[in-house]
């Protein structure tokens, strides 16, 4: 993965940081468990994902 900002060094904003990425890791894979629970194999596409609001 190319980074395109610099990643922090340390501190309350590096822990900021990953806490992010653990929770975007976390939503992925709840996404991922609930399409294939529903039969998909393929990620819904930006107009399948439109279609639903």
């Amino acid at each position: 993965m190319t980074r395109t900002v610099p990643a922090p060094a340390n501190g309350p904003e590096r822990e900021r940081t990953d806490a992010f990425h653990r929770l975007v890791r976390h939503l992925v894979a709840d996404g991922d468990a609930r399409a294939a629970k529903a039969g998909r194999r393929a990620r819904r596409t930006l107009a399948e994902m439109g279609a639903v609001r």
